[in-house]
């Protein structure tokens, strides 16, 4: 006699992928927010590395950036402003950040980066360090 089908199973395999799915959509809306990571390009230039981050939404004094000679790290935040006499059918639109630590490829000189912010996008702009250029300090063994 053949077995008779369980519907729990069914409906389990279907909890289950509901919850995949789920789950891939709540790390898409990090706490809250749309923009949960920030897109970037590193490309090679020959003298210098330009990353370029998209960062829309953002006025340039939100911006923190920072460079090191093997990384750069982004890091945004802005609060909308609200009226306080307004009623709001909806309000999605509070706190927004957005932090990225990029690596490097090769070695650059952090304190010649330059960058700017047009439109939403940052672009930084990275001189590499000169690899038969003296470094650090040299020790003479007794």
């Amino acid at each position: 006699m053949p077995e008779k089908p369980n519907p729990f199973e069914e409906l389990d395999e279907l909890i289950e992928r509901m919850n995949d799915q789920f789950g891939e959509l709540s790390r898409t809306f990090e706490g809250g927010n749309v923009l949960s990571e920030i897109s970037v390009d590193v490309a090679d230039h020959g003298e210098e590395i330009v990353v370029t981050a998209d960062l829309p939404g953002f006025a340039e004094e939100d911006i923190d950036l920072h460079a090191d000679e093997d990384s750069v790290t982004l890091s945004a935040a802005a609060e909308s402003e609200t009226a306080d006499d307004a009623h709001y059918h909806r309000k999605e639109r509070s706190h927004q950040s957005v932090s990225r630590r990029v690596r490097l490829p090769e070695s650059v000189d952090a304190a010649a980066a330059t960058a700017s912010y047009t439109n939403g996008v940052l672009t930084v702009t990275l001189p590499k360090l000169d690899p038969d250029a003296p470094g650090g300090h040299e020790i003479d063994v007794e």
